[in-house]
């Protein structure tokens, strides 16, 4: 039992040191990482282990394995510079990928009967008898899973939406710009930590309670807010980047 625990957590911190290597850019997509046997020999493990540990990070995604020639990666996190209004999909593509969308639900509601009905009073300036479009979506980069979407689109300012509007993979603000002349031009985002949900992590991807970083975002066009959406991102796959700089003030030393 004593050899099987140790196994078991000398498999972990394989996996995590590899991961960590992957996730921190130390190892870029395409390189070549250990075999099983440089993981024996560097970490004192049978090949039962290193196996394991490998075989890991290729169901999560993190890299391939090709016989005859070795483990590849094939990781490749999205880096986002946050410095202005921007499009997900055009951050996606700026980073070398393929961007999709996989829609989820589609569905009206009332404000009231929302898990998010105050942010909406709050934020969209409605009240709990207002309709909104529920819209539910997954973010992909070259079909791998980045993100769950949720939307929340008032009702009253974009009638006659359907589902099928948003079906094919259709960008939601290139939808209200065609239909309705509504061209979102600024937005505020709020980040925190999250922890997934079973659902949440059904639909990502990932294990129940992993770590997931959380943004939501107010956009509004002409002033007037017309959206409500909250992102989850899988906690290996997006980055945020902000470049901070110092303003100098008159009679400030050089």
């Amino acid at each position: 039992m004593a050899n099987k625990k140790r196994s078991q957590s000398l498999y972990f911190k394989i996996k995590d040191d590899l991961k960590e290597q992957i996730i921190s850019r130390q190892l870029k997509a395409d390189d070549r990482i250990m075999s099983e046997a440089e993981i024996c020999e560097h970490y004192k493990v049978s090949r039962i282990t290193a196996k394991r540990a490998l075989d890991e990070l290729m169901w999560e995604g993190y890299i391939t394995r090709k016989p005859g020639k070795g483990s590849f990666v094939t990781y490749h996190a999205i880096e986002h510079l946050l410095n202005g209004f921007y499009s997900i999909s055009e951050e996606i593509r700026r980073n070398g990928l393929i961007p999709s969308v996989k829609l989820l639900e589609f569905l009206v509601l009332k404000v009231e009967d929302t898990v998010v009905s105050e942010e909406l009073k709050a934020r969209l300036g409605l009240s709990g008898s207002d309709g909104v479009y529920y819209i539910r979506r997954l973010r992909l980069a070259s079909d791998e899973i980045i993100a769950l979407e949720t939307s929340y689109i008032p009702a009253q300012d974009f009638p006659g939406l359907v589902e099928t509007d948003l079906q094919r993979g259709a960008a939601l603000y290139a939808v209200l710009q065609a239909r309705y002349g509504c061209e979102p031009d600024r937005s505020q985002e709020l980040f925190s930590a999250h922890m997934v949900s079973k659902k949440e992590a059904q639909a990502l991807g990932v294990r129940p309670e992993s770590a997931a970083l959380k943004v939501v975002r107010i956009s509004y066009a002409a002033d007037r807010p017309v959206e409500y959406t909250e992102r989850l991102f899988r906690g290996d796959t997006y980055t945020y980047k902000v470049e901070l700089k110092k303003h100098k003030t008159a009679g400030e030393n050089e």
